[in-house]
Parts: C-alpha cells; structure tokens; sequence
C-alpha cells in the first residue's frame, strides 16, 4: 500500500510542482497585490491532501509549509526551521540546497528518524531555474519495500545453502557408489543415508512451497474450519511410535472440539509443527504435553480466542536463541536439526498461519527444564452439520 500511495502521492506532487513553478515565473514577472502573493486555494488545497509527506523549503531551505502527511510522519518540523535543524541529516540539507542553486531536480534515498528510522527516497523539485526562490521536497516511504526486498534476498540466499548442502552429499555418495570395491555394509549405509537426505529435500521443497503459498494467498478464501482438538489427537496418535522410541510421554488436553477459521491441512501443520518439534528436541525420557485453552484476544483483538499450547519438560532453548526460533531456517543447534530432520521452517510457518488470521506466536524457555509455544487463534462457531 506505501508503494501504491507513493505513485499517486508522486503523480499529484509533479502535477503540483508544475503548478508551483508556474507561479513562482509568474511573480517574478508581474507585480502582485498582496492577497494574490500565496498560493492559489485549489494548490493549496492540493498540496495538503497529497498522499505522501511534502514540505515547501525556501532558498535557505527553512520550511516554509508541511503538508498534512508530513505533520502526521514528522510532527517535531516546524516552519521557519531549517532542513538540517528539523531532520539532523546533512545529506537531505545538501540535497535540497543544490538543488535550488542549480535549479535541477534531485533524489536520494536515505533513512529519518520520526517516531523510528524509517528509509525515504527525497525527491527535491525546485521551483524555477538556477537560485530558485522555492522547492518542493516530497518524501516516500519506502521502508517496507525494502525490508521486503532484503527479505526476498535473504530468503533465497538461504534456500540456495539449504538445497545445496544435501545436494553436495547426495553427488558424494552417488559416486562413491559407483566404487566397484566398496563393501556391502558401506553400500548399504551410503544407500540409506541418500535415501534420507532425498526425504529431507522433499520436506524441504514442501515447506518452501507450503511457505511461498501463505504468503500469495492471504487469508482464508475457502472459508474452511477445523477443530484443533481432534487434530491435536491425531497428530498424537501418528507421533505415538517416534516418542515411544525416545520414552517421551505424548498427551494431549483438549477434552472438548475446539474449531478455528483454519483449513484442515493449516490445522494439521501447526498441530504437527509443534509437536512433532517437542518430540524431536525435548530429550529421551520427556513429557510433552500439548493443551488448548481459552485466551485473551491479542492486542487491538476482540471476540474469542484460544491458545494451543506445546510444553515439554526436556532440554530447553538457551536464552540467545530465543528471539530468533519463529526466523527462516533458524537452528539453535544446526548440526542436531539436521540430524533429526528438520527443515527449519515449521516455526516460521506456525507463526505466518497465526498471524494470517490476526493471532500470534511465542515461545519460552528455560535452559534444562523445557520449552513452551503458544500459538493463539481465533475461535469459532462448529459448523453446522450437513
């Protein structure tokens, strides 16, 4: 939505700039009473309800006007403050001056402080020729496109390595195969460890897919439900054998249908998710417990929510990693993910399914005495039988 308003908010500013420039020749020509020395009502008028933030700035670049857009974004700019005064950034003040003097258009990209620091790209329109009296200089945010783009970057970055890695052993073990001496017992194990880095690739692939599908698709176009306690059960039923093998107790609290505006395979993926996570990261001779409670809406919320819980009572996540396990392919022990088969991205999936319907994820723990994550939802009415 910022790049579509910056277009519209870009359009209308050199539609006005034309304006502005247009009178500004005209004053220096014709004599003007004082009443006709402003501008015109209709620019006026259209200088404040541009989409982007715009300021008017003088030969000695003090703000002579802000528009409403940048009072909202900058509230500190006062009139009669000097570029360099209200921003502190030398290279906007720069910007600005030389392009009044020269009387040539400029753009730069650079980050202000407001409320945050945000990046702007600042394009100064001076309103005349060389030592123009005025310039317009209107600011486009474009902080979130360019954590989008660094996101997009960084997302491909990481599935290049992450591809690359079992790639790089499945192209080894192919060869060493070819080896007519190798022994039977190292045929045998190069052979099922080719065949689980191929069921890695293809949960890989899945999740990536299964990601990519989130983000095109907000939302719940299907108007799908479906009820977390009986996935919850399932999902306990199919981990049954995996825990079994560690000694890990499985259960599950949720007695009553819990129905949420999820479709079943959202439902099914972050029931699995977590748990399956429990099992594979608590330790042998754990308890992981998953629950469903009533919860608080999550802030600017309102209605009924509920919170699926994931506890177990195993190792624990140290401190540091914390903040980072909902991140893209993020391991707190890479060499262990690997080894248990993780993809790195069940939690970053969890947390985009919560989020798509307006709820949130999180997480704690407490190194040597376990891990919880708490994804709430919102609930609804069970459907009506057929």
């Amino acid at each position: 939505m910022e790049i579509v308003a910056g277009i519209l908010g870009l359009t209308t500013a050199l539609l006005l700039a034309v304006v502005l420039r247009q009178r500004a020749a005209a004053r220096r020509d014709l004599t003007a009473d004082a009443d006709e020395a402003g501008a015109p009502a209709e620019v006026d008028r259209a200088f404040q309800v541009m989409p982007l933030a715009a300021l008017r700035v003088d030969a000695d670049t003090h703000v002579v006007e802000a528009n409403a857009r940048a009072r909202e974004r900058f509230p500190h700019v006062a009139p009669g403050q000097r570029l360099l005064e209200a921003f502190g950034e030398h290279r906007l003040a720069e910007a600005v001056a030389g392009s009044l003097r020269e009387g040539v258009p400029r753009t730069i990209e650079l980050r202000l402080f407001s409320t945050d620091r945000r990046t702007y790209r600042v394009q100064v329109e001076p309103l005349g020729g060389a030592g123009a009296a005025e310039a317009l200089v209107h600011l486009t945010d474009l902080t979130e496109a360019v954590a989008y783009a660094e996101l997009r970057f960084q997302f491909v970055a990481n599935v290049s390595h992450e591809l690359r890695t079992p790639l790089t052993g499945l192209g080894g073990m192919l060869e060493a195969l070819e080896d007519p001496d190798i022994d039977p017992a190292t045929h045998d194990r190069f052979v099922r460890r080719a065949g689980a880095e191929i069921q890695r690739l293809d949960a890989l692939i899945s999740d990536i897919l299964f990601l990519s599908d989130l983000q095109s698709h907000p939302g719940n176009p299907s108007g799908e439900q479906a009820d977390l306690a009986a996935v919850a059960r399932q999902t306990r039923d199919e981990l049954a054998d995996k825990a079994a093998a560690q000694e890990i107790t499985l259960a599950v609290e949720a007695c009553p249908p819990t129905w949420v505006p999820l479709t079943p395979t959202m439902a099914g993926t972050v029931v699995r998710n977590l748990m399956e996570n429990a099992v594979r990261y608590s330790g042998p001779q754990s308890t992981v417990v998953a629950r469903l409670t009533a919860s608080e809406p999550p802030p600017e919320r309102t209605g009924d929510w509920v919170a699926l819980e994931v506890m177990d009572n195993g190792v624990g996540i140290p401190e540091r990693h914390l903040p980072h396990v909902f991140e893209r392919f993020y391991r707190a022990d890479p060499s262990r993910s690997k080894q248990m088969g993780g993809t790195g991205l069940g939690l970053s999936i969890v947390k985009h399914i919560a989020e798509r319907f307006g709820g949130e994820a999180t997480a704690s723990s407490r190194e040597g005495f376990g891990t919880t994550v708490r994804v709430v939802l919102p609930r609804v009415e069970a459907p009506a039988p057929d």
